[in-house]
């Protein structure tokens, strides 16, 4: 009687690697996943660090040469770097700030019964949908000097009317409040799936214990909203230390770069200037600060709280 051997491949495949392949599946699924991730993130940030060492303008001097960490040195030499630096964390503290407090107004006032409630908030939404260069553009008609609403206003109670975004002094403050009605109903949206998900018994407790409003709001409501509050503060903070088409469409950093952020500086040096090294080491340097932000967040969110 004939014996006949296995085969030692099957398809053209050694039967080794199918066996291999066999015992690491999960190994084998998740190579497409790594290779597509290292192709998205992990090339472009080695890339990134490669050029922040490099001294590279593409018109002027088109061969980079290594110097090492030198752009990260000198970009703290730089007064609009250094500038842009306060004017980014002015703006994201300051602006945040005010989506806070009137995200958590809001979410309370919602979170009650009244009449009309889902139409007065669908409306109170409505910001958070538009495209930000579009509201941009509809602001830009707001905060004209001879025939913007603003002024119109103002002039109607009788105070003299303010160059929003011309006056250096006033450019920061209008593109801060552009930022809190504009994403504001964000905050809002948050803060109130996190009241709506709150236990009732802690509540209960307080009020019989004869606990005021504010008392309940201060030990019972913050404490146990602590998780919603870090979730929305860090995305907010994300975003707002990250905002630029705002920034671009209606003050172009102006005036005087009084509204320049770390955002707008490296596009400047990156795309106008073309200074490749140096707005790929400010990238770096940004980067630290957002990730720095998150720690101390999260830092408040482990925080023990009383109530």
């Amino acid at each position: 009687m004939a014996i006949t051997k296995a085969p030692s491949s099957q398809h053209g495949i050694p039967r080794r690697l199918v066996d291999w392949i066999d015992r690491h599946m999960t190994v084998v699924f998740n190579i497409p996943t790594v290779v597509f991730l290292f192709g998205l993130v992990a090339f472009p940030v080695m890339l990134v660090l490669l050029t922040s060492m490099t001294d590279w303008q593409l018109i002027l001097k088109p061969d980079p040469d290594f110097v090492g960490f030198k752009n990260y040195l000198s970009a703290w030499q730089d007064p609009r770097w250094i500038n842009a630096v306060g004017h980014t964390f002015y703006y994201a503290i300051v602006s945040v700030g005010g989506q806070f407090v009137l995200g958590m107004a809001t979410a309370l006032l919602f979170n009650r019964s009244f009449a009309g409630k889902a139409f007065y908030r669908s409306v109170w939404m409505m910001p958070m949908l538009s495209m930000s260069v579009a509201i941009s553009l509809v602001w830009i008609l707001f905060f004209d000097y001879a025939y913007g609403i603003l002024n119109l206003g103002l002039d109607v109670i009788g105070i003299d009317p303010v160059e929003w975004t011309i006056d250096p002094n006033w450019a920061m403050p209008s593109l801060i409040l552009v930022g809190i009605w504009h994403h504001t109903p964000f905050m809002t949206l948050i803060l109130l799936s996190g009241l709506q998900s709150l236990p009732q018994d802690p509540f209960e407790a307080a009020r019989i214990d004869g606990a005021s409003r504010w008392q309940i709001f201060m030990h019972v409501t913050l404490p146990l909203m602590r998780a919603h509050i870090a979730v929305a503060l860090i995305l907010r903070s994300i975003f707002g230390v990250k905002e630029f088409d705002t920034f671009l469409a209606i003050t172009d950093a102006g005036p005087m770069w009084a509204t320049e952020t770390m955002n707008l500086n490296i596009y400047f040096n990156a795309f106008e200037y073309q200074y490749m090294g140096e707005a790929a080491a400010k990238g770096v340097w940004f980067f630290f600060f957002i990730l720095a932000v998150q720690l101390v967040l999260l830092q408040l969110r482990k925080r023990k709280w009383s109530y």
